[in-house]
């Protein structure tokens, strides 16, 4: 019963936060995200894989965006791993210029301490961008971003086969360098939370609800927040023996 009374706390508290941002803000754009992550084991503790996703139904500001992202991971022990990706972000709108990006990213993830009912993550990124735009020109932008999360254990209450779990996020994004670039929405503050259902040892998906913080056009453009609704679907491969 104690163990119920505090993954109930931590839903609810992760939800306030986000609703009371949303409340006290200015929110411009509702937005719905897709996405499909595909994990394939390797050797040596490495794995491989991606996602490709689409953004952008149902908004307010007439956009869309549709995303490819491979990406190689390495895990150097229970706490540390790293990994890599090569992106592109094609944002297709009918208000001002197409942007089509071209994105480079390193990670560090931990994974510390394990509470046992929660566990707390954290990942700095770096991302190298590169922009082209429609008609012609194009600029790059370095950017960091930081993210502090917890994910609870696994839980199966209502089934020993298919357990649930629960996430909640915090991050930050930070432009380096006085590079400026043209985006529609030039990302400040994301604020995550979610809930995760295993229908396999392989299968999974997770709904997520986001509030971010973003600037329009520029760095020093309109203050703006949108609220996103994500489906992310979630896939491993079976490991050959």
């Amino acid at each position: 019963m104690r163990l119920k009374i505090l993954i109930i706390r931590f839903i609810f508290s992760s939800i306030l936060v986000a609703s009371a941002l949303a409340i006290h803000s200015q929110a411009i754009d509702q937005q719905l995200w897709f996405d499909y992550v595909l994990t394939i084991p390797g050797k040596n503790k490495l794995s491989y894989g991606g996602d490709v996703g689409i953004r952008g139904f149902y908004s307010n500001v007439d956009w869309n965006q549709f995303y490819f992202r491979p990406i190689v991971r390495y895990r150097i022990n229970p706490i540390f791993g790293i990994s890599g990706s090569l992106a592109t972000f094609n944002t297709f709108n009918q208000i001002n210029l197409d942007v089509h990006e071209f994105r480079i990213t390193e990670d560090l993830n931990i994974s510390w301490p394990d509470l046992n009912v929660l566990s707390l993550v954290y990942r700095v990124r770096l991302e190298q961008r590169f922009f082209f735009y429609e008609g012609g020109g194009n600029s790059q932008k370095l950017r960091g971003r930081l993210l502090l999360g917890a994910e609870t254990r696994n839980f199966k209450w209502f089934s020993d086969k298919r357990s649930f779990f629960f996430q909640a996020s915090w991050e930050g994004f930070q432009n380096i360098g006085s590079e400026s670039a043209y985006e529609i929405f030039i990302n400040q503050v994301r604020i995550d939370a979610a809930f995760g259902h295993r229908l396999s040892k392989n299968i999974r998906y997770e709904l997520h609800y986001i509030w971010q913080s973003s600037r329009l056009f520029s760095d020093d453009g309109l203050q703006t927040t949108q609220n996103i609704i994500r489906i992310r679907f979630y896939h491993k491969l079976v490991k050959k023996k």
